[in-house]
């Protein structure tokens, strides 16, 4: 029985070896017969019985006097102390070869619930020595979407690394929601059994859940046309739904405010979103000034706490995701929104600003601002219609509203002279404030329009929020 537990250990392992050892030791002590001695081999003479003594200097001997029966009796010993023998031997406590199989290491995310730990490791075979049980700690690198440290504006925040054995801080705050430690999001790292990730306002995976408004599931809603616009509070507007609208799912909502002296269909036709990408995924809505010859202006921020509850009661809306933006006037009152309401708006993309009675720039304090924004500033280097002036100041408006740092980064794919965006560093979490100070000859080359990449900007930042 011992021989067939070790049948496969081949001629030559650390098992065989052991076996044959221990059958030999076994025949010396019972039967007194070497297994290794030639069949030449001379009994040694006993001076006592049970005891020898080498004649020849040779181990190789016969140590005990030869009897049948006794040699019977031995013989059946003998066989079981080898069956015995060999299966302590094929059993023993010998370290298992298997390797243990570590955890897969998980990948966090900053600003993610939780990073995964790594699975259970397997133990080895034959009650040798045990894999570890606890996998590694995701280690991976989660991408912040459009935080408050980094530098793309559809994944803005940079790279922060959350995992480890023992976790670490993630570098990059993300701007899905409204809180979070100042400068970043915290990414704590994947422990073995499943670590846990803090991020407050980070990035992906830490976005602030969607808010549906009063109107969802209100079927057939009027959106009015630029032909037939619905009005609110002396202003026309009218509404374009995504592609396949469903009255139970929240949207995002962006308005865009016209230029001075541009009818109501600007907006639609010139600021493109109604490209593929916001016609599918935004409420877009587009209103109009009550005196299109004075543009936006102080006596129109009246207007928009009406305005919002009827966009929010018609349409269902996602309440923490509403953008505005607009370009001259309409950029001067998307930035006062930004201030004024920043408690309904979450971000604002004022383009060609001038300044505004009543609304200075100077210190954020003074304006009473209602909480934070997203905010990119979009201003022509060289604009001859406003000055190039008003850009700076609101650039360091919301940059002081937002508790930014003075250094800036580079935004990729937006660095040439014609859109030339940066990031602020040390931003609040989840409230970047971007400055484009761009080149772009829009509108008679007075570099004072509404410049080219503005929509694929807006449209990849706003929607990583």
């Amino acid at each position: 029985m011992g021989l067939a537990m070790c049948v496969a250990n081949p001629p030559g392992s650390p098992i065989v070896e052991r076996a044959f050892f221990t059958f030999y030791a076994i025949v010396k002590r019972k039967i007194g017969y070497d297994v290794t001695a030639s069949a030449a081999s001379t009994p040694l003479p006993r001076h006592r019985r049970g005891i020898w003594q080498p004649s020849n200097g040779s181990d190789l001997q016969v140590t005990k006097p030869f009897n049948l029966c006794s040699s019977i009796v031995r013989g059946v010993s003998f066989l079981s102390l080898v069956g015995c023998a060999t299966l302590v031997a094929c059993g023993s406590d010998n370290p298992s070869t298997s390797n243990p199989v570590a955890g897969a290491p998980g990948v966090s995310h900053a600003g993610a619930p939780s990073s995964s730990a790594g699975s259970p490791a397997t133990a080895g075979s034959n009650g040798g020595m045990v894999g570890s049980a606890a996998g590694s700690g995701g280690s991976g690198a989660g991408q912040n979407q459009a935080g408050a440290s980094g530098a793309s504006p559809v994944s803005g925040g940079a790279p922060s690394t959350a995992g480890g054995a023992s976790g670490g801080a993630g570098n990059g705050a993300g701007s899905g929601g409204r809180s979070g430690a100042a400068g970043g999001g915290t990414a704590g790292g994947g422990t073995a059994g499943g670590g846990t990730a803090g991020g407050g306002s980070a990035g992906s995976g830490g976005k602030e859940p969607a808010r549906p408004s009063t109107g969802c599931d209100k079927a057939n809603p009027q959106t009015g046309t630029s032909g037939s616009p619905l009005t609110v509070s002396g202003h026309q507007y009218y509404v374009k739904l995504p592609t396949g609208y469903v009255a139970s799912k929240a949207y995002p909502v962006i308005m865009v405010f016209n230029p001075t002296g541009n009818p109501i269909t600007w907006a639609e036709q010139s600021a493109g979103f109604e490209m593929t990408g916001p016609k599918e995924a935004w409420i877009r809505v587009y209103p109009t000034m009550a005196v299109n010859a004075n543009g936006w202006g102080a006596n129109d921020v009246a207007f928009f706490a009406p305005f919002y509850e009827q966009i929010i009661s018609s349409y269902c809306v996602d309440k923490a995701r509403v953008f505005a933006t607009g370009e001259s006037s309409g950029g001067d009152f998307s930035s006062i929104l930004g201030c004024e309401y920043g408690d309904k708006i979450r971000a604002t993309a004022p383009a060609a600003t001038k300044p505004v009675n009543g609304y200075g720039l100077d210190v954020p304090i003074k304006r009473q601002c209602k909480g934070e924004v997203t905010a990119v500033v979009i201003h022509g280097k060289n604009d001859n219609v406003v000055g190039p002036a008003n850009g700076p100041k609101t650039r360091d408006f919301y940059a002081a509203l937002n508790h930014c740092g003075t250094t800036t980064t580079p935004v990729p794919d937006y660095t040439n002279t014609l859109s030339n965006c940066v990031m602020y560093q040390g931003c609040d979490a989840g409230f970047p404030v971007y400055w484009c100070n761009h080149t772009d000859p829009n509108y008679s080359n007075t570099n004072h329009g509404w410049p080219a990449f503005a929509n694929k900007f807006l449209w990849s930042l706003f929607s990583s929020i």
